[in-house]
């Protein structure tokens, strides 16, 4: 286990699983009803969300405090205030963040008669610890060329986007694989850590359009977010109202409305480049009641189809960066020889590679009654992309590979939440969430597994005192076959999470307590050169069968690559308890731990050359231990202009499975 410092703000350590996740999925309103300066008793406060008519209804205690726990996000919200002998009051136009309580006091005037007042929301909502939070309003903003949630996520000022790197979102400067991310309170990261974006596809699992809140969180002092070191990004979905709405988008773009002339080099002193892709992007949502004020749904869809030129190839083929010494006759005799004399088809040059993203959501959403209020949610995303293998531009070492060594790299997610919110009395409250994730992911290469990979040099012969292991400086190597690292490759990962959280509203303290277990299964088969790797020194050795290298490995002893897949699985459970602390109407502390144990009932075979060699066993895991991630924050309104908000805090997690 190592310990890494924020800067003044946590300290942040590593776990081995990535356990229950309990982050926040609803809202909350707190604040006191006042009149003159002094609590007023036995107020009924009543909070609705309009689109929905989804009342929540409580009463104001001897100090004139209430509290309102498990709302919608969003809004707006109304809040109407009544008591007997006070003039009525009504505030407008709220609308409410995930795990952000707002905090608003009301004062009302004494009357004979009762008169209701308006006013537009004047609360200040409570956040220990730095936070970009987008509302449906603002994600409209933002522009996203493709669609991607990643755009969202770089308007946080701690999260950059690192370009170089498949996207990948690095929050405060760590690792993108450190982040967490969650779609309505699931985990959604990458389990296997396999995508350096961190999210479990290329292109993130839901659709934008379904996005009615998102958030990134460096650093949360609130016990119910955990599993991260990076940054907390979560994602709370739309939910259908009671009027009946829809949109649907569309977009295109092909070679012919981009550029055609690119930087001239040695190898294209035109700088011409004739490619041909297209891209495009379509989806839409609708959302409605399907009971009026009891039961609505939202169903979005988007769906992505590019075709993507690859940068490199034999030089007059339309390529941006062709391959040095490399003849399109070579690469026509060495597809001639696989072909009468190994009976393999090489599929010739790759020019494009063909991305496909499919992302669903479906949402039911229902008011069971006055106190309970249900939800359940399918996210299904599936997205495929075209690989390209053992192709290098470089001067020294250039190769090309052909179609038959790319491959198409597929992945599957489908998940369920169900979320229940129950309101038993004034003061206390409870959310229970049940989840599971399913993800498959598969490499398959173009080509068909009945050869291994072959990488044939250009020469026509052998060159005297040359290597026969390795090609002559300058001279292209040409691959066909299916890449060594997809001989038997494959990978599954699921998860089923439970996890709990009561609030008990108890004058100017806030508690909060969680539990939560979350299982997770791993079926990772990774066996390279299960197939062979074949190296031949010369395009005349090739055509007589003469390879000069041969690499290869599989399972033992039975030969099968299945025998040497990694099945195992792990558990986690989770507790928290937390205070938060009105203090004064300005200055609100929060003080709370999570504890963090994981278990595993399996040990790897005891393997008694590692006990030799190092005198302990292989065979020690990660069960029963655990980590202790106290947290103390505050949030202090200094002035009508300056609030100071910080605090300090262990955060574990994040580590791939």
């Amino acid at each position: 286990m190592r310990n890494m410092l924020y800067t003044g703000a946590a300290i942040v350590a590593i776990a081995a699983v990535a356990p229950v996740q309990a982050q926040e999925t609803t809202s909350s309103v707190r604040g006191t009803v006042a009149s003159g300066g002094a609590p007023v008793a036995g107020a009924t406060v009543t909070i609705t969300h309009e689109p929905t008519g989804t009342a929540t209804e409580v009463t104001t205690g001897s100090d004139g405090g209430y509290s309102a726990n498990g709302l919608r996000i969003g809004g707006p919200f109304t809040v109407v205030v009544a008591a007997d002998g006070y003039e009525g009051s009504q505030v407008t136009e709220i609308t409410l963040n995930a795990g952000q309580a707002l905090r608003l006091p009301i004062n009302i005037e004494k009357s004979s008669e009762i008169i209701v007042t308006a006013s537009k929301s004047g609360g200040l909502e409570v956040s220990t610890g730095p936070i970009t939070a987008l509302n449906r309003e603002d994600i409209e903003g933002v522009t996203s060329l493709n669609r991607d949630i990643r755009d969202l996520a770089r308007r946080d000022p701690f999260a950059t986007i690192d370009l170089a790197n498949s996207r990948t979102i690095e929050v405060a400067g760590q690792n993108g694989r450190l982040n967490r991310f969650s779609v309505d309170g699931v985990q959604f990261s990458d389990d296997f850590g396999l995508n350096n974006g961190g999210l479990p596809t290329s292109r993130g699992p839901v659709p934008l359009d379904a996005i009615e809140q998102f958030s990134v969180k460096v650093a949360p002092f609130d016990v119910s977010e955990g599993d991260f070191q990076g940054g907390a990004i979560n994602v709370l979905l739309r939910s259908g109202s009671n009027k009946l709405r829809g949109s649907g988008f569309f977009s295109y773009t092909d070679q012919s409305l981009t550029g055609g002339i690119s930087r001239p080099t040695p190898t294209n002193p035109t700088g011409r480049i004739a490619l041909e892709f297209d891209s495009k992007q379509y989806g839409g949502i609708v959302s409605g009641p399907l009971v009026k004020d009891k039961l609505f749904f939202m169903l979005a869809y988007e769906k992505t189809e590019e075709s993507d030129p690859f940068d490199s190839g034999p030089p007059g083929q339309g390529f941006s960066d062709p391959i040095p010494n490399l003849l399109e006759s070579q690469v026509t005799e060495i597809s001639g020889i696989a072909q009468s004399r190994y009976s393999y088809d090489t599929l010739g040059i790759i020019r494009n590679g063909v991305e496909q993203d499919e992302k669903l959501v479906a949402k039911l959403d229902w008011n069971v009654s006055d106190d309970h209020r249900a939800s359940l949610t399918y996210i299904r995303n599936i997205g495929t992309q075209a690989n390209q293998r053992n192709t290098s531009s470089s001067t020294s070492t250039p190769t090309i590979g052909l179609t038959s060594t790319g491959y198409e790299l597929s992945e599957e997610v489908n998940s369920g939440v169900f979320q229940l919110n129950s309101t038993w009395s004034d003061r206390f409250s409870t959310e229970v969430r049940a989840s599971y994730r399913d993800y498959n992911r598969g490499q398959v290469p173009y080509g068909p597994k009945t050869i291994g990979e072959v990488a044939v040099c250009v020469d026509p012969t052998n060159p005297a005192g040359n290597s026969l292991t390795s090609c002559t400086v300058g001279q292209p190597r040409v691959f066909f076959g299916p890449d060594q690292f997809r001989h038997s490759n494959a990978l599954n990962t699921d998860n089923l999470s439970i996890d709990f959280t009561a609030k008990l509203e108890a004058g100017n303290h806030s508690f909060k307590a969680l539990a939560g277990y979350t299982k997770t299964n791993v079926l990772n088969l990774f066996v390279p050169s299960s197939l062979g790797v074949f190296y031949f020194d010369s395009v005349a050795d090739f055509r007589n069968g003469n390879a000069n290298r041969l690499t290869y490995q599989n399972a033992v002893p039975s030969l099968n690559p299945n025998d040497g897949a990694a099945g195992f699985s792990g558990a986690s459970y989770t507790f928290g308890l937390q205070d938060d602390w009105q203090i004064t109407d300005k200055l609100q502390l929060t003080i709370g731990g999570r504890y963090d144990l994981f278990g595993n009932d399996v040990s790897p075979p005891l393997n008694p050359n590692f006990l030799a060699r190092n005198g302990f066993t292989n065979r020690a895991t990660f069960d029963g231990r655990g980590v202790f991630q106290p947290r103390v924050g505050f949030n202090w309104e200094a002035t009508d202009r300056l609030i100071l908000r910080g605090g300090v805090g262990v955060f574990a997690g994040g580590t791939p499975d």
